[in-house]
């Protein structure tokens, strides 16, 4: 019976983006445990969520493109879409509404994916030293 192949382009960026969705809801849980137990201000949320955002989206983008290590551009943003998804159905219902802000939130994500990506293709693989006889 044959193996099934490992490096299946579909699969990687379905695992890339639920990778990137499960460390979003990680991180934003963490943020809003610091922030519940400090006394931030509001205008901090924006700019920690868009950090959070572009983190999961490299992530998502690193991790779909880094078995195969072609198309690093197109593979991130497209794993990256999958955590943007999540992300602007989760603050649609949380605002009770849809804005900009969502939007801003999810172009870092998208960017964040597509430089996870090339980074995936460009970082080199270590080489086992060639043994001298």
């Amino acid at each position: 019976m044959p193996k099934p192949k490992e490096n299946n382009a579909v699969t990687n960026l379905v695992k890339g983006g639920l990778v990137g969705s499960i460390v979003f809801i990680i991180l934003t849980l963490i943020m809003c445990a610091v922030l519940l137990k400090t006394d931030l201000s509001r205008n901090t949320y924006l700019p920690l969520l868009m950090i959070i955002s572009a983190l999961s989206g490299m992530l998502s983008g690193y991790s779909a493109v880094r078995k195969r290590r072609e198309n690093g551009l197109v593979n991130g943003l497209t794993a990256s879409i999958i955590p943007a998804i999540i992300m602007l159905i989760a603050m649609s219902v949380a605002y009770k509404g849809f804005s900009v802000f969502e939007l801003i939130v999810a172009a870092c994500c998208l960017f964040g994916g597509t430089i996870g990506g090339i980074a995936a293709v460009n970082i080199k693989k270590k080489r086992k030293p060639i043994k001298k006889r």
